[in-house]
């Protein structure tokens, strides 16, 4: 990291959501940035994509969207959200993601929980008071929260350097329960960043639980992934970069990745892998008896695209995999065998952390949005994904849904939301 991109990290944001046009009749206050598919087969997983638009023409924030690529809930957060994903908290589906705090950068920002109502449950920062780092919010089986930190160390007379810290946090009250630094456990001789100043040698951005419970650490500017025994804080193996536990294999040499997971019991692990010149998603096999890596899949986008950061890869239950392609504003889910089933794209200029999917079933407090305009009634329901048409009582026609919002022949009577079985999920007064 150079002195431009520290100060990203702690100046104020400007954001610049661009010129809102009220795409929404019923919410005019909603301008996600529209996403355009460019290949499509039909054969998706189940559920949602789950996108958190970070710069580019709308409104940023946290956004699902359906297999049409829709919005089902639109959140502008107005300051940078980033790693949005449904997990599960004490058995309960809830939502999560890091919120940038004002006159707060990338480094300084709060972690979010909400449940499927879409009430904010808690935030809580990171813990000892040190910044909250956008990189990761992982909710554990514990009930705990895997989240990124950082720290300045001096090294020689002059120099500064960043170090990545790894907390487990006791929610909401942020008590550290672990935490993991870089600096004592990895040489800065590992690293491939050029030295700046301050010098951000580590870069942790992405956490993931083991099979045996230990912690898989990715390092960016290492090019390494790092087993980290939650026990004792020592380092298990290295993954990739200058001192490699793992010989690896032909073409399983990654760089500058991302969003490292461990499946199958700790044999595979999926990476984002930035690359120097072109990305891709990559799926590894580990051997930990010979300690050898090799390649099991890697997706690659058509054409060419080089990401020089964020990113994600996600292996899905049915088989196919999502790769969220960061800086590049595409999206794309492949099948097992890498044929391509879902190729989206956000405007020019978006970009995007991490793009997944995931089941989600999402009932708000608040009501639906209903506007009459001349003989049109137009009608949304933001995070409503029960909704599958809306109806005018007594004697309307039930009228699919269409996207977030809905257009209905006006008439005297009630607007009822449906199900897909036709049952009523709630009647509302058409406004006069």
């Amino acid at each position: 990291m150079n002195r431009a991109e520290f100060l990203l990290r702690s100046a104020a944001f400007v954001v610049s959501a661009g010129a809102p046009h009220a795409p929404y009749r019923s919410r005019p206050d909603l301008d996600p940035p529209p996403l355009t598919v460019l290949r499509r087969s039909g054969r998706l997983a189940p559920g949602y994509l789950f996108l958190a638009p970070s710069s580019g023409p709308g409104r940023h924030g946290p956004l699902i969207v359906d297999d049409a690529l829709q919005p089902v809930w639109i959140h502008p957060t107005g300051l940078p959200a980033m790693n949005f994903r449904a997990q599960r908290w004490h058995g309960e589906p809830v939502l999560t993601w890091w919120q940038a705090l004002p006159g707060g950068g990338l480094g300084r920002g709060t972690h979010v929980i909400a449940d499927a109502s879409y009430r904010e449950i808690t935030r809580f920062p990171a813990g000892s008071g040190r910044p909250s780092d956008l990189h990761e919010l992982l909710l554990t089986d514990r009930g705990t929260a895997l989240v990124t930190s950082l720290e300045t160390r001096r090294r020689g007379a002059s120099g500064l350097t960043l170090g990545g810290i790894v907390q487990e946090l006791e929610i909401p009250s942020a008590r550290v329960l672990f935490e993991w630094k870089s600096i004592d456990h990895v040489d800065p001789s590992e690293s491939y960043a050029p030295v700046g100043y301050p010098w951000d040698y580590f870069h942790v951005n992405a956490i993931d639980v083991d099979a045996d419970g230990d912690l898989l650490v990715s390092a960016r500017n290492t090019w390494a992934v790092y087993k980290v025994s939650r026990r004792t804080g020592a380092v298990v193996w290295r993954l990739g970069g200058k001192r490699s536990d793992f010989a690896l294999g032909s073409g399983a040499r990654f760089a500058w990745q991302h969003d490292a997971r461990s499946h199958e019991g700790g044999r595979v692990v999926s990476i984002f892998d930035n690359g120097v010149a072109r990305s891709r998603g990559l799926v590894l096999a580990l051997d930990a008896k010979r300690m050898r890596a090799s390649v099991l899949r890697e997706y690659l986008h058509e054409p060419p695209v080089h990401a020089h950061k964020l990113g994600s890869v996600q292996l899905l239950p049915n088989g196919d995999v999502l790769v969220g392609w960061g800086t590049d504003p595409h999206a794309t889910e492949f099948a097992a065998d890498g044929t391509v089933e879902l190729d989206a794209t956000l405007p020019h200029g978006g970009e995007n952390y991490r793009a997944l999917r995931f089941p989600w079933w999402g009932r708000p407090r608040e009501e639906p949005a209903v506007v009459v305009r001349g003989s049109t009634v137009y009608a949304s329901w933001n995070g409503a994904t029960e909704v599958a048409a809306w109806r005018i009582d007594p004697g309307g026609d039930a009228v699919p849904r269409t996207g977030f919002e809905t257009a209905l022949p006006l008439r005297p009577g009630r607007i009822v939301a449906l199900d897909a079985r036709t049952r009523a999920l709630g009647s509302y007064r058409l406004p006069s």
